[in-house]
């Protein structure tokens, strides 16, 4: 017999109807209030039949409570088999979880090197577009001037016949009134670059052009130790004024000042005494030109380098 909760509810009111007429042929109204005096006056025959009817409500009863407990048997297995599912599926999911965060730490492991490589290759090739680059100070910013002539003249003042090619050029930095921005200029090749950057010194005896420097395209963090050279040489400059100081190959260099005279002349040395001394005022004009175009320099790149860094 399969079991269903509908069962229940028949065998409720096969129940009910059989208990009603047990009181009836009683003669009460409760089960409380039923006595035994009670059922020996009800009619034997009436009663016996009601007693089969009693009989087939506890066997059907019988079956029913039979069924519900295979029934219950069945769903408390189904019951453990479903958890024990359960706890298999999460173990399998806990795996997986893992597996899972396994390979995205692989992932990133093997994805941070890729990072650093990307980070490195395009450090180099910025680098090596650097050194194909200078860059012009004090180049003119006017609206009527073509930057492309300008640029030319200004190279070729410089290096006269080792003229370098231009491949590219721009300003760079915010506009401001009165203020000349930089020019990027690209060349052709690294070796120009450096030859243009050596041959930046023939500019100061330019009437036209006197006030315009060439410098490296400097990285950020060139630029950076650029300003701390800069501090650095005023900081020198201010402590120490006897000496003379500058900047050369990346660090800041001091050296005594040449002689601010000659020594006396004497009578028997008398011409090449003069000598000595056209030399040495020679010499002295020399050093303070010298100051004067690498501290204007200085300045300048610095002024520069803060305007272009904001």
């Amino acid at each position: 017999m399969n079991f269903c909760y509908n069962d229940f509810y028949q065998l409720e009111n096969k129940c009910e109807r059989v208990l009603r007429s047990v009181l009836k042929l009683a003669g009460t109204t409760s089960l409380s209030s039923l006595t035994d005096q009670d059922i020996m006056r009800a009619d034997k025959d009436t009663m016996s039949v009601t007693i089969l009817s009693l009989v087939d409500v506890a066997e059907n009863s019988l079956n029913v409570l039979r069924s519900a407990a295979v029934a219950i048997e069945k769903s408390r297995t189904d019951q453990i088999s479903s958890q024990e599912t359960v706890i298999k599926l999460q173990e399998k999911l806990i795996c997986k979880q893992e597996q899972l965060g396994s390979v995205q730490f692989d992932l990133e492991n093997h994805q941070q090197p890729g990072n650093k490589l990307e980070s490195v290759v395009k450090s180099v090739v910025n680098e090596n577009e650097r050194q194909k680059q200078v860059v012009l100070f004090g180049v003119p910013e006017e609206i009527s001037s073509n930057l492309g002539n300008m640029i030319e003249d200004v190279l070729e003042c410089a290096c006269a016949e080792n003229t370098p090619r231009v491949k590219d050029y721009c300003r760079i930095g915010a506009i401001k009134p009165g203020k000349n921005r930089p020019v990027k200029v690209r060349l052709a090749s690294r070796e120009e670059a450096q030859n243009t950057i050596s041959s930046a010194k023939s500019l100061k005896n330019s009437e036209k052009f006197r006030k315009v420097f060439i410098a490296p395209d400097r990285s950020p963090a060139e630029r950076a130790q650029r300003r701390k050279l800069v501090q650095l040489l005023r900081e020198k400059k201010k402590n120490e004024p006897e000496m003379h100081h500058y900047i050369s190959r990346g660090e800041v260099c001091t050296t005594n000042h040449y002689s601010e005279r000659a020594p006396p002349p004497s009578a028997p040395e008398c011409s090449e005494t003069n000598n000595l001394q056209v030399v040495a005022a020679l010499a002295n004009e020399f050093r303070k030109l010298e100051e004067s175009f690498l501290s204007g320099f200085n300045r300048l790149d610095a002024s520069i380098e803060n305007m272009t860094e904001r």
